[in-house]
């Protein structure tokens, strides 16, 4: 189960030292050769030791917290993996691989055909929903569900009959990602958010499409998270960045 986690681990060049790290309202940030983010999480606790230790730290050292089984620190240690891995560099070495960059921006709105008519999970409450559910017979599963969200226990009935599967990156922290690969393995599966590694891992775990964000425009992106906003204050800072291991449009 851990072998997800210890190939993005293993991505992550040595000797890459944390110039800051930041863990907002919403969005946890490190910086390094770049900015990574991933999702802040709401279960903080008091009984963890890594706050005030961060910063001086190599990346390395960082991204081995991903496997922690305190939020907090996988937080951490998932955003550390993103201030390596979510760069232009990445991307371009990624396509030159012989993977396919599609046109950027939303998943949800590039898909738009594609979802039409299919049978659709999302794993996350996105904002999108109620547009989404006018395409497609969709589901929502939630571990907090409102109105006609469904409980995560449903997805171990529901995924392997979905024609289609988008699943927050926020899973990685949580643990749950592989298994929901596994159950969507017949299923064209997105994993996508500010919280997505750009890594062909990825691809070779389960993942059809990976969109994620490069930040372009760092001090604007560590200030709005410092001042506890989301990603709709910095959505200018940002690329939205979507590839895939084929042409799926």
């Amino acid at each position: 189960m851990w072998e997800l986690y210890d190939r993005l681990i293993e991505e992550v060049k040595d000797g890459v030292v944390a110039e800051e790290v930041v863990v907002g309202q919403i969005w946890t940030l490190t910086k390094s050769n770049t900015v990574g983010l991933a999702m802040s999480s709401p279960q903080l606790t008091t009984s963890n030791f890594v706050p005030g230790t961060c910063q001086g730290q190599t990346v390395k050292e960082l991204a081995r917290l991903i496997k922690s089984w305190d939020f907090l620190e996988a937080a951490i240690g998932l955003s550390a993996i993103n201030s390596i891995l979510n760069s232009r560099e990445t991307m371009n070495s990624i396509v030159n691989n012989g993977f396919k960059q599609l046109p950027s921006g939303s998943a949800f709105e590039m898909l738009g055909n594609r979802i039409e008519g299919e049978k659709v999970a999302m794993i996350g409450h996105f904002p999108n929903v109620d547009e989404l559910s006018k395409l497609c017979n969709l589901t929502v599963i939630e571990r907090k569900p409102s109105n006609e969200d469904l409980p995560d226990p449903a997805v171990e009935y529901l995924l392997p009959e979905q024609d289609i599967v988008f699943i927050t990156s926020s899973t990685l922290i949580n643990k749950t990602a592989p298994r929901l690969l596994e159950l969507s393995k017949n299923s064209l599966t997105i994993m996508l958010g500010p919280s997505t590694p750009l890594s062909p891992v990825l691809f070779e775990m389960g993942v059809d499409i990976i969109s994620g964000l490069i930040v372009e425009e760092s001090e604007q992106v560590l200030r709005c998270i410092k001042e506890g906003g989301g990603t709709r204050r910095f959505r200018n800072a940002v690329t939205y960045v979507n590839l895939a291991k084929e042409n799926y449009l």
